[in-house]
């Protein structure tokens, strides 16, 4: 496999779910926990961990000695800030960066593989998941488009960016991906049970 490295963008301050996110438990693991795993399973040890908010208590919670971790001072001016963090803390050599958030459980590592291949076939071109009418998160993008990601701004991640380079992704159907833990209601569909008071 080419220089290929995961970034997992764990930033975020879990807003409207009230805790942090990425520390819910699911069959056993956190929710980052279960991001690493796969992520780590695919590509081992070149995986990223972008934090923000709630750093201190991921750290004490999740085993990140696995992983590098890098820090996002500006994680409040949203998702593109992760990005921008995750890039820069690439080598010069990395050929592609696979984005991830911590917040779709259903994404497996086979997934990620799938991906991976049809990028190998054509490593000019952008990989995304295709789903609910639209595409996202998992995507790969060639070492190409780092400098673009680093100009996003805002809260909408790459999205911007494939919705410019349409004609360059290559779609891969993840009806898994449609699922993203947001709020309460979401973690109690993925689990069907009350998430629990802390």
């Amino acid at each position: 496999m080419p220089d290929v490295h995961a970034l997992i963008l764990a930033a975020g301050g879990s807003r409207r779910l009230g805790r942090p996110k990425q520390l819910l438990r699911w069959q056993g693991r956190t929710l980052l926990e279960r991001a690493i795993d796969d992520a780590r399973e695919v590509l081992h040890e070149k995986v990223v961990v972008v934090l923000g908010a709630h750093a201190e208590p991921i750290r004490a919670a999740v085993d990140l000695s696995q992983v590098a971790t890098v820090h996002n001072p500006d994680w409040q001016d949203g998702l593109a800030s992760s990005l921008r963090s995750g890039i820069e803390a690439l080598p010069a050599s990395a050929a592609a960066a696979l984005i991830l958030l911590c917040d779709q459980p259903l994404i497996r590592a086979a997934h990620l593989v799938t991906m991976l291949d049809a990028w190998r076939n054509e490593p000019g071109r952008i990989v995304a998941s295709q789903y609910d009418l639209s595409c996202g998160v998992p995507a790969l993008f060639p070492a190409a488009y780092f400098d673009r990601l680093k100009t996003l701004t805002g809260d909408k991640g790459a999205k911007p960016l494939l919705i410019e380079f349409d004609s360059c992704v290559i779609k891969i159907p993840l009806a898994q991906a449609e699922l993203d833990i947001d709020t309460r209601s979401d973690f109690e569909r993925l689990t069907g049970q009350a998430l629990a008071e802390e």
